[in-house]
């Protein structure tokens, strides 16, 4: 989330998280069984709440259920397969409404996401993404 929210306050037009690592999209018999869903829902909901142009651009969605669960994400990148298997499901928008992740995952009144500023802070930032990240990124120490 750390590099979501410094991209929106940098001024970038959307990020785009990969629900899936893209060999998984190419290759059937890899199994990648950890989607980043969450992500997506995360930093589209903290962009809106804040008021960020930025918006969440998901890609490498491998099923219908997973682009009915980002039903509300502001951009879904999807394959020609998925895409005609999304163009031939039958499905209503209360359904879809049933499935979303946004809408099962809206804030409570009042209680909204931390607003957290990295833009200006870069120890604030690399402390906080290696704080998610086991203290490393690209195999070296972030401090």
């Amino acid at each position: 989330m750390e590099q979501a929210i410094l991209a929106a306050e940098c001024g970038c037009l959307y990020i785009s998280p990969f629900v899936h690592e893209l060999k998984a999209v190419f290759d059937e018999s890899y199994d990648d069984d950890s989607a980043n869903l969450a992500l997506c829902v995360e930093a589209q909901q903290y962009y809106e709440h804040y008021s960020y142009s930025t918006n969440v651009r998901a890609a490498a969605l491998l099923s219908v259920t997973e682009a009915k669960d980002l039903a509300g994400v502001a951009i879904i990148t999807v394959a020609p397969d998925l895409l005609r298997t999304l163009a031939s499901t039958e499905t209503t928008e209360q359904d879809v409404d049933k499935l979303s992740l946004f809408t099962k995952d809206k804030h409570a009144e009042g209680d909204k996401p931390a607003r957290r500023l990295y833009v200006d802070e870069e120890a604030v930032w690399k402390e906080a993404f290696s704080n998610v990240n086991d203290e490393k990124v690209c195999g070296t120490p972030m401090r």
